[in-house]
């Protein structure tokens, strides 16, 4: 399995679907994996964390792209799209 595998549409939607935290809008990185899964089967972390530092860089989704804190958020819940889900050159 690679990145191209999983759909960018189904991500994103497992990001809008997984439970936020009480504090703000972000999802946990093991939230959103076990969503995804629910929807594509088993991913390996890896693969996970490539699939969303793709989407980060094309804007779909903020976020952390190396994952040390953890969380994702759609971009149209950005609390600041001007320095967060901006899509990279």
């Amino acid at each position: 399995m690679q990145c191209k595998d999983i759909p960018d549409a189904v991500f994103v939607a497992a990001v809008r679907n997984a439970p936020a935290t009480s504090s703000a809008r972000w999802r946990t990185r093991w939230d959103v994996a076990e969503a995804l899964e629910a929807a594509i089967g088993p991913i390996p972390d890896n693969l996970f964390m490539a699939k969303a530092r793709r989407l980060i860089a094309r804007g779909l989704i903020g976020g952390c792209p190396c994952g040390c804190r953890g969380d994702f958020h759609p971009a149209d819940e950005c609390y600041d799209p001007e320095r967060c889900c901006r899509p990279t050159a």
